[in-house]
């Protein structure tokens, strides 16, 4: 069982691939003016699927400190330097993982351990891509008062805050729909 639970991707389909934002709906709006690499980048996809890992990363680093909680480390994630850390290294490292793999039209989505539901096929694409392109602005304006805001905020230079901004959107939108039957 808990083999079958590593290889988790062997199981899965293409309809449990898609779940949104879809990496080929990008509305971008001159398309024919780009290259047909960058047709296939979508900044809203790579919020959606990066997450997982940066998360996963920060959790790690996070728990590695759990018995410094009080002494040395401190409990709060935000002010927590190593675990900030993890989390702007890994979005620097996973971000552009993920978009070389739009680019290339690899099919990336099997590795990311989710499955779609029907209650998520039903959701629009365009919502969900309004949803997060508000939660990265919210994440964008959370970035730039820390930097320019805050004293400290200088010393956590990363594009963290737009990345789970757009993930925390899509999130709150996906169970907002599970609460509400949609």
């Amino acid at each position: 069982m808990a083999l079958h639970s590593l290889f988790f991707w062997h199981t899965k389909q293409s309809l449990d691939n898609t779940w949104h934002p879809l990496v080929t709906n990008s509305p971008t709006t001159n398309p024919n003016n780009l290259p047909p690499f960058l047709k296939r980048v979508d900044i809203e996809a790579t919020a959606v699927d990066a997450s997982p890992f940066i998360a996963g990363a920060g959790a790690l680093a996070h728990l590695r400190q759990a018995n410094d909680f009080g002494f040395t480390a401190r409990a709060s994630v935000f002010r927590n330097p190593k675990t900030l850390r993890t989390l702007h290294r890994a979005t620097l490292i996973t971000v552009p993982v993920v978009l070389a793999c739009q680019a290339a039209g690899v099919e990336y989505r099997y590795f990311i351990p989710r499955w779609s539901h029907e209650r998520e096929r039903r959701r629009e694409d365009e919502e969900v891509r309004r949803h997060v392109a508000v939660g990265m602005v919210a994440g964008m304006a959370c970035w730039v008062v820390r930097i320019y805001g805050l004293r400290k905020g200088r010393l956590y230079w990363a594009p963290v805050d737009v990345v789970l901004g757009g993930a925390l959107a899509d999130l709150l939108h996906r169970e907002y729909g599970k609460a509400h039957g949609l």
